[in-house]
């Protein structure tokens, strides 16, 4: 029996160190999109592959979502009374997810991953997200953490002191400068309760938090500011 255990952790080690790289060619391609294509009607989002966005709720209809050049433009209308959120669902626990992004301002991009059905438990089915800015990248474990009900509750309620100590452990940041304009590829990668985020195959952080080996149902694009976003690849590992 020990044996046998021991050989089981020297498995679940040895995934744990592979590269993303590695990973990715014996995982299963589930979703991609390159946004190589022309919507029919300029003044409206059409961006086709069962892409949704909240703009006709949170931004009166006004276009948010564009494809443009090759790519995924999103830009915040001033109308919004929220930010952008462009979401498609492709269900899976363990995964790696590879995306093109560029920051055109300052506010940055969030990568948020959902599960509707989870709403009993989590603000709005939220649960996790990597946050990108210009100066850092953010890792949220929400469902055990800031949207977690009683958290949110507390949040709402202005006990901040409360709400921190309950999330403590539960998200990470690291300085990571990057410039605007540029285009960076963010990989996530998704093994049990650890995140991992690489930029340019680079690994910024990384966070071990029991949320994340919940469901993602769908991944969502979360921009309050402007961005372009191209090259989209979701794999499943399980």
């Amino acid at each position: 029996m020990k044996t046998i255990c021991l050989l089981f952790l020297s498995f679940v080690l040895s995934s744990y160190s592979q590269s993303p790289k590695e990973l990715t060619s014996k995982a299963k391609l589930i979703f991609e999109d390159d946004f190589n294509r022309q919507e029919s009607d300029d003044s409206k989002e059409e961006l086709g592959k069962n892409w949704k966005t909240n703009s006709l709720k949170r931004a009166k209809g006004i276009k948010q979502a564009d494809l443009k050049d090759d790519a995924l433009y999103i830009k915040m209308a001033k109308e919004a009374d929220h930010g952008v959120s462009v979401l498609h669902t492709n269900p899976f626990n363990n995964g790696v997810v590879k995306v093109k992004f560029k920051l055109l301002d300052s506010k940055g991009i969030a990568f948020n991953f959902n599960d509707p059905k989870a709403k009993k438990v989590t603000w709005a089915g939220h649960v996790c997200a990597v946050k990108v800015t210009p100066k850092a990248v953010k890792i949220e474990d929400q469902i055990a953490g800031r949207f977690r009900l009683d958290i949110h509750k507390l949040n709402k309620e202005g006990k901040k002191k409360e709400a921190a100590k309950l999330r403590k452990g539960k998200d990470i940041s690291k300085k990571n400068p990057l410039d605007i304009g540029k285009w960076y590829e963010m990989t996530i990668v998704f093994q049990d309760t650890v995140l991992s985020a690489y930029i340019d195959d680079k690994k910024i952080t990384e966070l071990d938090s029991k949320g994340l080996a919940h469901l993602k149902d769908n991944i969502a694009f979360a921009v309050s500011g402007e961005v372009e976003v191209d090259d989209l690849k979701v794999y499943s590992l399980d």
